[in-house]
């Protein structure tokens, strides 16, 4: 970021000086050049607070417990394409490591086996074999 330094050479005689700095040249202001756009979002957040508080309880958890707790601050790949596809493989595991959380491994499981697929088991399995070139797969059956 770029920043640009305020200051002023009346600190140095300013006889309240100790009440605004520590710092024998007299009191330094950095702003960023960002800073008018950081007001505006600030301003923003103010007269929506009740908005911005119903976003981070539906969506910020998310995104903050597989950036801080999974360590996914990256991708890995580039191109659309493929960062779309990566972020849709951990966005699917988040949702099961949920579903294991709320309902437990037997009772999703079977959740899993009573599934009413409106694809064709044959095709779908057809397509996932032929896309990942798997040797073994695990099917769930009635």
């Amino acid at each position: 970021y770029d920043f640009k330094k305020y200051r002023t050479p009346a600190c140095k005689e300013c006889p309240v000086k100790s009440l605004c700095t520590s710092r024998t040249g007299g009191r330094e202001i950095d702003r960023s050049q960002y800073a008018d756009a950081v007001a505006e979002n600030n301003q923003r957040y103010q007269s929506n607070a009740q908005l911005y508080r119903k976003r981070q309880e539906i969506n910020e958890h998310i995104f903050g417990t597989i950036k801080r707790q999974w360590g996914y601050n990256h991708t890995n790949l580039r191109g659309l394409e493929k960062v779309n596809g990566e972020h849709s493989l951990i966005m699917l595991v988040y949702n099961i490591k949920r579903a294991i959380n709320i309902l437990g491994v037997p009772d999703l499981i079977a959740k899993i086996k009573n599934w009413k697929s409106p694809y064709k088991r044959n095709v779908l399995f057809l397509q996932i074999t032929k896309h990942f070139k798997l040797k073994s797969v695990f099917v769930f059956e009635k």
